[in-house]
Order: structure tokens, then sequence, then C-alpha cells
């Protein structure tokens, strides 16, 4: 920490002061990320004439040799532990010349964008495993009948198929959100230096290409002061989380008794420490909690960030732990749900009973009393709640159709034929005949669940080139930095 304060500044911070202001407990996230933009730095002062060659080659020696697994709690952050290392093994007469034309302003800023723009493509492949698990899973149930909710009271007749692939097109948003966040972190602050850029003749573009970035954020001032890429991230985060907690409260409803649609598997299933039957739906219950540590890490970043003034504060130290918390929560539930996904089990017959009771196919039946006796949606719409009423507690699926069908011409003075009441009450007829684009019919789900697989497939490789994108560009600066 001294290296900083021998001019301005006389003596040192208190212990209480140094803990209190310093970063080190969270800078173990960048710092592999620090060396590598040493080691891109330190080529490009050789290739401006800056430092010798020489010289680049034994600074780039000693950051090769740095590997950083906790930081002193008397350091400042990660960058001065890298400095100070430098300067201990090759004084400062070398090492003190590696912060020429850089700021740990611009430094920093990039090597959260270079940790970050990681997790965003580990977050996006734990996303298509997850996606690829709601897909066998719709393969697996596409006659899988079972009643559609609104108000969480019974709608419409569906598929467990439908449903799932609900949550696949939900993910498959989010996906793309993360990655169109990427392209925008995916930009160089470096050379930025403390705000107004460096008198140095330093190649902020070369700089950028060693480090794999796409670009600069140009403005100096702005590439030091922004954190925006941070909180669109997390808000990215925190909407997919809020969709993480949705199904998860699905799969807890499903799993009651009152259900019974799901039989949880007992590797993420508890017991009760008195009651012996209980099997609770644990793993559901803390995915479905931990929306709230993204949205609490969100709501934390944006009340930091909102009053700060142009240029650096040290304010922003406070808002990375929240980015790498939300990223670390994100990505284990990803990983969690797509585990309690696969290994789910459903019970068809259950769901299918369920279908029938509560009249859901409501819907159909005024809609044939429109096709067959030309009545107005809203004459038939009244009519068929007028028949429910009569037959309550039976279901119009469950009660006789002949029944059904006399109490249709009582209440329009119009026959209806048994056999399409038949079809209006059968909950698999009334899904089959929604074949409208991305309805529930059996055909509609095969095409969807043929075309998500496709998607998955493009999706795949281009996350996987972003990834070896970023490895070819690491491994070709260090191949320019052992030519030194």
């Amino acid at each position: 920490m001294k290296i900083t304060r021998g001019g301005r500044l006389s003596g040192d911070l208190t212990p209480e002061v140094a803990d209190f202001t310093s970063s080190s407990k969270h800078d173990i996230y960048i710092a592999d990320e620090v060396v590598e933009i040493n080691l891109a730095h330190t080529l490009c002062l050789v290739q401006a004439g800056i430092i010798s060659r020489e010289d680049g080659r034994l600074l780039a020696k000693v950051l090769k040799e740095i590997k950083i697994s906790e930081i002193p709690p008397d350091m400042e952050d990660i960058h001065m532990v890298i400095e100070s290392e430098l300067i201990r093994k090759l004084g400062e007469e070398l090492g003190g010349k590696i912060h020429t034309g850089k700021s740990r302003n611009d430094q920093v800023a990039t090597a959260l964008r270079m940790r970050l723009r990681k997790f965003i493509i580990d977050i996006c492949t734990s996303l298509i495993e997850l996606q690829q698990a709601l897909l066998r899973k719709s393969e697996d149930y596409t006659n899988a009948v079972m009643p559609g909710y609104t108000h969480l009271q019974h709608a419409q007749p569906t598929s467990l198929s439908h449903y799932l692939l609900a949550y696949f097109d939900m993910f498959d948003r989010h996906l793309e959100r993360l990655l169109s966040c990427y392209k925008r972190v995916n930009l160089s602050p470096m050379g930025a230096a403390a705000l107004a850029g460096t008198g140095y003749p330093i190649d902020r573009l070369k700089l950028a290409e060693y480090l794999g970035f796409e670009g600069l954020i140009e403005n100096t001032l702005d590439a030091v002061s922004t954190r925006d890429f941070s909180l669109e991230t997390v808000s990215a985060l925190t909407i997919m989380m809020v969709d993480v907690s949705r199904i998860a409260e699905e799969i807890i409803i499903w799993a009651s008794n009152e259900f019974g649609y799901v039989n949880l598997p007992d590797e993420h299933s508890s017991t009760s420490s008195i009651m012996p039957q209980k099997k609770n739906p644990v793993t559901a219950e803390v995915l479905r909690a931990k929306c709230g540590d993204a949205l609490g890490d969100l709501v934390s970043m944006v009340t930091i960030m909102k009053s700060l003034p142009l240029a650096y504060n040290l304010d922003m130290q406070e808002l990375t732990p929240h980015l790498w918390n939300a990223c670390e929560v994100s990505k284990k539930s990803l990983k969690i749900l797509t585990d309690l996904i696969t290994k789910m089990q459903f019970n068809e017959e259950r769901m299918r009973s369920s279908a029938v009771k509560g009249s859901s196919v409501a819907t159909e039946l005024a809609d044939m009393l429109v096709r067959h006796l030309g009545l107005p949606f809203r004459t038939a719409h009244r009519v068929v709640g007028e028949i429910i009423k009569e037959l309550y507690p039976s279901s119009l699926s469950e009660a006789p159709p002949e029944k059904v069908a006399e109490l249709i011409s009582k209440k329009t003075g119009k026959k209806l034929e048994i056999q399409l009441v038949q079809s209006a009450t059968d909950p698999t007829f009334n899904i089959n005949i929604r074949s409208t684009i991305g309805g529930p019919a059996s055909k509609e789900i095969e095409r969807m669940i043929s075309a998500r697989r496709e998607l998955l497939k493009r999706t795949k490789s281009y996350v996987d080139a972003l990834s070896a994108r970023l490895l070819e560009k690491s491994a070709l600066l260090r191949s320019l930095i052992d030519s030194l």
C-alpha cells in the first residue's frame, strides 16, 4: 500500500481504515485478468519505444510467475499487489515502470469487463444446458395432458410439452439479453488512464485486441466512469432469476399432495426432523429465494451509482461484490435447476385426471356453439357458464354428454349433436384443435421441438466461438510476450 503514499501523504492508513477501504476481499476475482492486462500493457510499452525490449522481457517474466490465491489484508487492492511484487523482485528502477501510461482507473474497469465476459459465457452455457433439459422433457411428455392455469384456476387444457416449451422460450430470451450485453461488455477502456488518456504513444486499439476486446470505449472519461455494463448485465440476470423463481414455484406447487403432478428426486428433497413422512422440495424453495439475491444486488448497484459525478469514485468499488454475487448466484441456480428438471418425473395420469376436473374445456364448448349453432360468442359464453353452474360439482368433462346436450337445447332452443359435445368436452380434442402457431396441438409441438433443437445448435456454436476467441487472443498475447 505504501508505494502510492510516499509523496503526497505521510504515514499509512490505520488498520481499521485500510480494511474499510480495501477491495482486497473481492479483487481475487480479477487477479488473473490484472496480470494479463499488465502483460499486454508491457507489450505496448515496448512497441511504443517507451521501455526497452529487455526491460519488457524482465517485467513479463515476473508477471508470468505471479500466482495469486489470496490478497494480503494490508494491501489496498490487486493492482498494488502486482506492482509491489514487480518492485520487490526487480527494484523500483524497473518494476516502477509498469504503471507508465496507465491508471488503476482504466485497469480495474478493463479487468471487470474481462472477468464479466467470462461469467456471461459461463452463464449462457448453463442456460443452454437448462434449455436442453427442458427440451428433452418436452420430448418425453408430448402426450401428457394437463390443465393450463390463469389465477391458479383451471383455464384451458394444454400439454406438459407446451408448458415446458414456454419456459424454454423464456430462457431463450434471457440468453439473447445476455449475449446482447456481451457486445457492450466486450469493449476496452484500457488506455484511458485516470480519465484524460495518456501523453505516451500507446496504441489503444492494439491493446484492446491483445486483450480480446472487439473495440473501444472511445471517450476516455466515459471509459473509466461508467459501470452501466455491470448494471445492464445484473439487470438481465435479475430478469432471468425471476423466471427461475417462477418455475421453482410451479415445481413446489406441483409436488404438493394437492396437485401430485411431479415426483421430486430424493437428492433434491429433504425430510422433517419430527415428521417422518415429509418430502420437502428444498432445492426448489432455495431457487425461489435466490431471485431475491439478484434483485437485492441490482438495487444496491443502482443505488451506489445513481449520484456519482464523473469520473472515478471509490464508491464504485462497493458495486463490484454485488456484481460477482449476482453472477455466482445465477450460474449456480441454473446448474441446480437443470439437474432438478433432468431428474424429475411427472405423473401423467394425475395430470390428465386433473384436466378432466374444473371444466377447463368450457371455452371449446362455447366455441362449438358458435361454430355449429351460430350463436354470438358472448351468448355462448353465458350459456356455458349457466350449464357449468347447474352441473356443479361435476365438471363438463365428468358429466354425461347427453346431459350437457340436453342443457344446451334447453337454453338455446337448438340441438348440438352428442358427438360434438363429446369432442368439445374431451381435453385432448381441446388441445389438438388449437393448432395456431405456438399452440399446444401435437403437430405444432413437434414443429416447435424440432425448431428449438436447431436453434440450440446455432446458439451453442455461437457461444462456443466467443469462448474460443478469448482463448485464442490470450494465447496470441502470451506468444508475443514470449518473443520479447
